[in-house]
């Protein structure tokens, strides 16, 4: 298998990551807040490379400031089950601003979805919470052969995945990026 799996192995991530695998937090305000905190870790160690930081100074009379911002000509765009996966990502968008999510439903086999701007100006993650559905394959030959995308600009971001959807992913697609916390 060439695929290139990343396993994100950072204890806090793989505490909550359990915890939400296994449920074992019963009041749902911190399960909620479990996952938000979940999604912002995931994303950041996923896309730290990706992510630029440009530094501004300004010079005033007396004194030298320097300020940081993220690179405001990088766009992101999350494709997700929305309805399954907000909370995870309703934190995202403070280390992503310029991010837009689109829906798609992945137990769908009709999963075509439209987007009215050009997607090769984005950078793709596709994000499933629980990688255990073979259609995120068809959404992978979908954004190939209807939009062109390059899928070095495509990184595959998910709590768990399933051994035998990444050996199906890794025979059409080696070179495709998948990062997760565990391998089922």
């Amino acid at each position: 298998m060439k695929l290139n799996i990343h396993t994100i192995i950072h204890p806090i991530i793989q505490k909550l990551a359990y915890e939400i695998m296994h449920e074992k937090t019963y009041e749902k305000s911190i399960n909620t807040n479990n996952e938000k905190t979940l999604g912002m870790l995931i994303f950041y160690e996923t896309l730290r490379k990706w992510l630029k930081i440009d530094s501004v100074y300004i010079k005033k009379v007396d004194i030298l400031k320097k300020g940081l911002f993220l690179n405001q000509s990088e766009k992101y765009l999350i494709i997700t089950n929305i309805i399954e996966c907000y909370n995870i990502l309703s934190e995202v968008q403070k280390i992503l601003p310029k991010t837009y999510l689109k829906h798609i439903d992945f137990y769908n086999k009709n999963n075509e979805f439209i987007c009215n701007t050009k997607l090769e100006e984005y950078k793709i993650i596709i994000f499933e919470k629980f990688l255990i559905n073979y259609n995120i394959i068809e959404t992978i030959n979908y954004l190939n052969s209807k939009y062109k995308i390059n899928l070095s600009g495509i990184k595959i971001v998910c709590v768990t995945c399933n051994s035998n959807i990444l050996k199906s992913i890794a025979q059409k697609y080696p070179y495709l990026n998948i990062y997760t916390t565990k391998i089922i």
